[in-house]
């Protein structure tokens, strides 16, 4: 039972961990997009403006429109792609590996408990079917030794009996 409760304590610390750095990196990655959504818009209105009018002249006012777009999106798609590309700590997976070997400690305790649990119900029915068969294997060797010890006193006695017929 202590390698249960055990297992357990190690199983609910190395979740707990686990979730705290997950929860820890899904804020890091929705700060990133975040930014990225502000870079982007920031950058929509300063440099659509600024590369709008540097290119008017030399394309007119729809490509330079659409040239401007283009790389407004081409920024919002690299931030977008880094904060997807975020891993978890190296720390992680080790804290993982801890998780699953508790975890399965924990599943070989319930099983063995179970298996226990089995093997004790099948003996109260066995006891409560036919008491006799449920008892005797194990008060054979009692009976065993009792008519054993009884036979010797026997034959002690006869043989003391014997000795003293023969002295009369």
């Amino acid at each position: 039972m202590d390698r249960f409760v055990r297992s357990f304590k190690v199983f609910w610390r190395a979740e707990r961990f686990l979730r705290q750095k997950e929860f820890g990196l899904a804020v890091k990655k929705i700060q990133f997009n975040a930014l990225a959504a502000l870079v982007a818009v920031i950058g929509l209105v300063m440099l659509s403006l600024s590369v709008f009018l540097a290119l008017e002249p030399y394309f007119g006012q729809p490509l330079a429109a659409l040239s401007v777009a283009g790389i407004n999106l081409v920024m919002a798609l690299g931030l977008t792609i880094y904060a997807g590309s975020l891993k978890p700590a190296n720390e992680v997976e080790i804290v993982r590996e801890m998780r699953d070997t508790a975890l399965k400690d924990i599943e070989q305790e319930v099983a063995s408990a179970e298996a226990e649990l089995t093997e004790l119900r099948d003996d109260a029915r066995r006891f409560i079917k036919n008491p006799i068969d449920a008892l005797l294997p194990s008060a054979i060797g009692h009976l065993l030794y009792a008519v054993s010890k009884g036979v010797r006193s026997s034959t002690e006695q006869a043989s003391k009996d014997a000795e003293m017929s023969s002295k009369e």
